[in-house]
């Protein structure tokens, strides 16, 4: 009922109006005759009617607001009001609209991740239920678990409602037009189940299934099925070529379905089960796990712990010192990218709040040249809320104008992290403009346009009625309240500002360190790839080297080949092959605190084609082969942790604990240090084996170049496709290429900081600017007063820079004491320096401050241009 008479009210203002207009008058007119009865004369009853009635527009306006709906008809008078306003001035309001679409846009484009990474709920039933569980050891950290461990947790536990194991492999895909190499898990068959999810198409596992020796099938991407399959309806019950065996398509996943890293193809566990009998072995495998209902993750940990412990009594050997680590599902996927999100988020709420001080400023301006409008509108009797209303309103219309186009500059900005950003680095997640974004686009409208209108309207509202009329057709003077609020203003757009500078410059300064790290190889003109020989034909060792023996004398045969070249694993790439070693002469130790180095076969060639320099003793030769004496190489670390004053080659170990069976291996030189994790991170234990007396089916080709090295790619994919069409050829990646991916988020973080920064000074230096060419412009008068009575240009440039730089400097000091506090949470970003960097520091204050005598020279300029007596006459 009430929302009809607001509608019909609003529909029918114009002839309610003219009602009450008549009403009003009529009322005044009847008073009037009643007084005039009394003895009045007309126009003496005329005017005690119309004070006793308190002013017609002003009892119109009580009316109007008592009427259902007539905040309906308020708002769109003020709507009107405040359109013609902003048309009437097209400059402040291009450069408010601009400064706000850039704050805006910035912060739609970062909290587009923000929400795909952090926020949007995970493809699952109840995804805060679902845990990743891994063992972990204190010489290793977390690691993965082995399978006969997975199933004891499976049986033990109660607290978890289920449980998947999920073994990370990689697929030869072949009886396509050129075989590729595809990344998918094999999973326990409840794994679809527990995780709440559906096939698109097709069924899920059957128990049967995970047994071994069952018929291989598999469970297609949703991507693969488009891809390959072209989308067909009918591909259930067909069957694909994989690692040279014939599996049976019995599902397809639904679109961007993904475990923890890209999913092409699922399949059974069971069908590699028989290879994971030993409780030792721990390959690539992870377990999700769901908390049963009631069940806490703190009383999973508890159990699970309990459980960590049985299994160190029952198998002390393969099982000593092994605890259970845990996180949630999401925590895995955000993995260490969640720091440089909220750092790069925090940044561009800075950026916004530095843009809706500028135009909190630009209001503060303009509400002191419509001073006397103002008043005018209180001496008719405006409230001071009503005022403040109004203008309210039209800081809403300069924000959601500022927000439309905000959202396209947010759209720009989201195109270009996707360039600079993969999805692999954000774990899958699909950045992009959905309801979330619009949601907060909104809500920013909202509080930008409070955040820099309520201020100045309460200010310019206050009422200064006969003070500002009094001043008649002169252009009125702002209170010092207003001139001490820009103050403030500037200040805190300064610190803001700062704090930005100080977060990019400890960024850049982390960058470079980093840089500067020697990875311990040599990367330019490297061209790696990898060749997986998984299908049965390799399955013998003499097979397998043929292949290899081919790869390498195919490839050295083409033209522009320096050095070629195999090996296992490639410096900053993170994977690796561990295992425990027993080195002679030293004492045994305990269980589970036995050298547990990385180890890598290779090449007789392979640290001649990265350029890992031989510190000591001799390189692999060809004669190293499988009925010569066994030999390694190992890095310095491995050498000075072992034999820190003497000389490590000739040294011997062998594979295992004491007792084994394992041969006697020696040590025949020492090589450098690589950054097999990471340039930030420390070199672990490293062992190089030759290719001939281990045997390796996985492996990356490394070719040093004498010309461009990605040119060299089809010519190599030939080569291999000579010795093996099916063999695919994948990884194909430059070292150089290796090194940037290795630096990406800090990389990215800084790029975004740094533009992040760079918009904070333009916009601090315009508020700067702002203020002191409004300074200068209302003491003009005072101005050319001094100038009149001997006052120097010096001194007036003085005296105008000055007051800048004195603001600029109040603020630089706010924002280093709040970059000092700010900065910690940014200390996971950075290597090499400290959070609270004085070089740093200082340098970003004399950037600002530098900013800031620029930002005010040019008014001070102005104002010393003035003609004296120009001055002295100007009101």
């Amino acid at each position: 009922m009430w929302l009809t008479n607001a509608i019909t009210n609003w529909i029918k203002r114009s002839r309610k109006d003219r009602d009450l207009n008549n009403e009003v008058c009529s009322y005044i007119d009847l008073l009037a005759e009643e007084k005039m009865r009394s003895g009045m004369n007309p126009d003496e009853a005329r005017r005690s009617a119309r004070i006793e009635l308190g002013g017609i527009e002003q009892v119109k306006e009580q009316v109007r607001e008592a009427r259902a709906g007539a905040w309906l008809d308020s708002l769109f008078q003020d709507l009107r009001y405040g359109a013609r306003m902003l048309r009437k001035n097209p400059g402040f309001t291009a450069i408010a609209v601009l400064t706000l679409a850039l704050g805006i846009g910035a912060n739609t484009a970062i909290f587009s991740v923000v929400n795909a990474v952090l926020l949007r709920p995970l493809p699952y039933a109840n995804p805060q239920q679902l845990i990743v569980l891994r063992e972990t050891t204190q010489s290793v950290g977390a690691h993965s678990p082995s399978y006969p461990d997975f199933l004891d947790w499976q049986k033990q536990s109660r607290t978890f409602g289920q449980m998947a194991a999920v073994n990370n492999r990689e697929f030869n895909l072949s009886g396509v037009a050129q075989p590729e190499n595809i990344s998918g898990y094999a999973v326990s068959t409840n794994c679809l189940s527990m995780l709440g999810v559906r096939p698109f198409l097709g069924r899920d596992f059957l128990p049967s299934e995970e047994a071994p020796g069952t018929a291989p099938v598999v469970v297609l991407s949703y991507a693969l099925w488009q891809s390959h399959l072209g989308a067909d309806p009918n591909a259930v019950g067909r069957s694909l070529t994989l690692d040279g065996r014939s599996f049976a398509i019995v599902g397809i996943l639904p679109p961007n379905f993904r475990l923890l890293d890209k999913t092409d193809i699922l399949a059974p566990i069971g069908v590699w089960a028989g290879d994971m009998t030993e409780r030792g072995e721990r390959g690539d495998m992870d377990v999700l796990g769901r908390l049963a209902p009631g069940a806490t993750l703190t009383q999973a940990r508890a159990e699970m712990d309990t459980i960590a412990a049985n299994l160190r009594k029952e198998y002390p050997a393969p099982n000593s010192g092994v605890g259970i680590s845990m996180a949630t599902l999401r925590d895995e996927l955000v993995g260490d990218s969640r720091p440089a999100i909220l750092v790069l988020f925090g940044a561009v709420v800075f950026v916004l709040l530095i843009a809706c001080v500028n135009v909190a400023n630009l209001f503060l301006v303009r509400g002191a040249a419509r001073a006397r409008e103002i008043a005018v509108r209180q001496a008719c009797g405006a409230t001071r809320e009503r005022l403040v209303r109004q203008m309210l309103t039209e800081s809403f219309l300069l924000a959601s104008l500022g927000g439309g186009l905000g959202i396209l500059v947010g759209w720009l900005g989201i195109e270009g992290l996707r360039h600079m950003i993969s999805m692999d680095m954000l774990q899958g997640a699909v950045i992009g403009i959905d309801r979330n974004v619009l949601l907060f686009s909104g809500a920013m409208v909202v509080l930008v346009s409070i955040a820099f209108g309520l201020v100045p309207a309460w200010q310019a509202s206050q009422p200064r009625v006969q003070e500002t009329l009094k001043d008649g057709g002169r252009s009125s003077t702002p209170s010092a309240a207003q001139h001490r609020l820009r103050a403030v203003l500037v200040m805190a757009e300064t610190a803001l500002a700062l704090v930005l500078l100080v977060g990019a410059g400890l960024m850049m300064k982390s960058m470079y360190r980093l840089l500067q790290v020697d990875p311990g190889f040599r990367p330019e003109r490297v061209l790696t790839m990898e060749i997986n020989l998984r299908t049965a034909q390799y399955s013998k060792p003499e097979a397998s080297l043929n292949f290899w023996r081919q790869a390498l004398d195919k490839v050295r045969a083409l033209p522009g080949i320096d050095t070629a070249a195999l090996g296992t694993v490639l410096p900053l790439s993170g994977n690796h092959n561990r295992g425990d070693i027993t080195v002679e002469g030293m004492p045994t130790p305990e269980l589970g605190k036995f050298p547990h180095p990385d180890y890598h076969t290779i090449s007789s060639s392979y640290i001649d084609a990265l350029g890992i320099p031989l510190l000591r003793g001799r390189n692999f030769t060809d004669a190293d082969t499988d009925t010569a004496p066994r030999v390694a190489l190992i890095n310095a670390t491995m050498a000075r942790r072992f034999w820190p004053n003497e000389d490590a080659t000739g040294k011997r170990f062998h594979w295992g604990h004491p007792g084994s069976k394992e041969p006697w291996i020696e040590i025949i030189g020492v090589v450098g240090d690589t950054k097999l994790y990471g340039l930030a991170n420390p070199s672990r234990l490293e062992l190089y084996m030759p290719f001939q007396q281990g045997r390796a089916n996985d492996m990356f080709l490394v070719l040093r170049s004498t010309i461009d090295p990605a040119s060299l790619t089809p010519a190599i994919r030939e080569a291999v496709a000579s010795i093996d069409k099916d063999q695919p050829v994948f990884n194909v990646n430059t070292m150089t290429q290796l090194v940037n991916d290795s630096v990406a988020t800090r990389h990215i973080t800084l790029v975004l900081l740094g533009l992040f920064s760079a918009l904070a000074l333009v916009l601090a230096a315009i508020g700067i600017y702002g203020v002191i060419a409004y300074s200068v412009q209302q003491r003009t008068h005072e101005i050319g007063i001094r100038m009149a009575l001997g006052a120097r240009r010096s001194d007036v440039l003085r005296l105008v820079v000055g007051h800048g730089v004195k603001l600029a400097a109040l603020g630089i000091a706010i924002g280093v004491a709040a970059a000092f506090g700010l900065t910690r949470l940014m200390s996971s970003l950075l290597f090499g320096t400290g959070s609270t960097d004085p070089i740093t520091f200082a340098s970003a204050a004399a950037i600002l401050l530098l900013v800031a005598v620029a930002a005010c020279y040019i008014p001070a300029r102005r104002a010393i241009a003035v003609d004296t007596m120009v001055a002295l006459r100007y009101e």
